[in-house]
């Protein structure tokens, strides 16, 4: 039987002194904290022995630092469509603090298509994702390619790609029921031109 088109490794970057302390943080650039560098260090152990053919990180340090961690020595090839959601005027800011925020309300009539204030929508981090992927399928056809990035931004793709239903969530602005742990990862495979969750998920 043929092998998958492609097998995609979504990784989630090691925590940072934001994401300890419930800031919301996008395009702003923190480093990995102690957590962080420890959760890169242990997926390096889960990842020994294992191949693939390419390794792309988020320009942002600390998808970079967990990448460099997780799998020393190998070349990284950065890529900025890999980012997290720009959230524009609430980078920093925790929940309360946004749902403070006079756009809020509008932001969160229609999170996929209205963009965060000073940012971007769902719909423009799924586009440069599948953008990015785009490019990686044309490139490594029936190959097994790791990216290091963020949480909304894998799981806008993995939405993308899987048809999933956007579920509004209480106290929680992101319409995504699952959510990926710092540090943690999740396997797609495409089969046929068809996207399908691959083995156990990671994060869970």
């Amino acid at each position: 039987m043929a092998g998958p088109d492609l097998t995609l490794l979504l990784v989630r970057h090691g925590a940072t002194a934001w994401n300890e302390g419930g800031q919301w943080q996008g395009w702003t650039d923190n480093p990995l904290g102690d957590a962080g560098r420890a959760q890169a260090r242990a997926l390096r152990e889960e990842l020994a022995g294992q191949t693939f053919d390419a390794v792309y990180s988020s320009d942002l340090t600390r998808a970079r630092q967990t990448a460099e961690l997780a799998l020393p020595g190998r070349a990284l090839r950065l890529d900025a469509r890999l980012r997290e959601l720009n959230l524009g005027d609430y980078e920093g800011h925790t929940l309360a603090q946004m749902q403070a925020h006079g756009g809020y309300a509008g932001w969160q009539a229609d999170p996929w298509a209205q963009a965060v204030p000073g940012g971007e929508s769902l719909q423009d981090v799924a586009a440069r994702m599948r953008g990015w992927l785009t490019d990686v399928q044309a490139e490594f056809p029936g190959g097994r390619v790791i990216a290091f990035s963020h949480s909304i931004a894998l799981r806008t793709l993995a939405r993308d790609l899987l048809g999933l239903p956007l579920e509004p969530q209480v106290n929680y602005p992101i319409p995504y029921a699952e959510r990926i742990k710092n540090g943690r990862c999740m396997v797609l495979e495409c089969r046929g031109g068809t996207w399908r969750r691959a083995g156990a998920n990671a994060a869970s």
